[in-house]
């Protein structure tokens, strides 16, 4: 799948959603010390406001722990274990973006984890 495939519908755009691409790919074979280069990359990446970039960055962060760890307490673990369908969890952080409550860092944050979400769709739909 092209890596303009795997990123359809994510926050991101231009070099950093590429880079966004690449550090799941990464991630999900497992290999970490690429995943955290990447990482280091998307850091220096273009963001709406830098508040918005420390929300998606520690998401990201955290997401690396929870797959390097394996903890099945973890959120992104324990959706792999469930039947619910991925887009269920997109909607979810769609509408925890919209609450009014809601600074930079929150709307980073969940956008990181709708775009992980949408790539693992967008690797399934292959």
């Amino acid at each position: 799948m092209t890596m303009n495939k795997l990123g359809k519908k994510f926050s991101v755009t231009g070099k950093t959603r590429e880079n966004v691409v690449s550090f799941f790919d990464n991630l999900f074979e497992r290999k970490f010390t690429d995943a955290e280069k990447l990482l280091e990359n998307i850091k220096t990446g273009k963001f709406p406001d830098e508040d918005y970039q420390q929300g998606y960055i520690n998401a990201l962060e955290g997401l690396l722990l929870s797959v390097r760890s394996g903890d099945e307490r973890d959120f992104y673990n324990r959706i792999n274990m469930t039947e619910k369908n991925p887009n269920v969890y997109i909607d979810e952080f769609k509408e925890f973006r919209k609450a009014p409550i809601r600074n930079q860092f929150d709307q980073g944050f969940f956008s990181a984890w709708m775009d992980v979400l949408q790539y693992r769709i967008n690797k399934e739909s292959d």
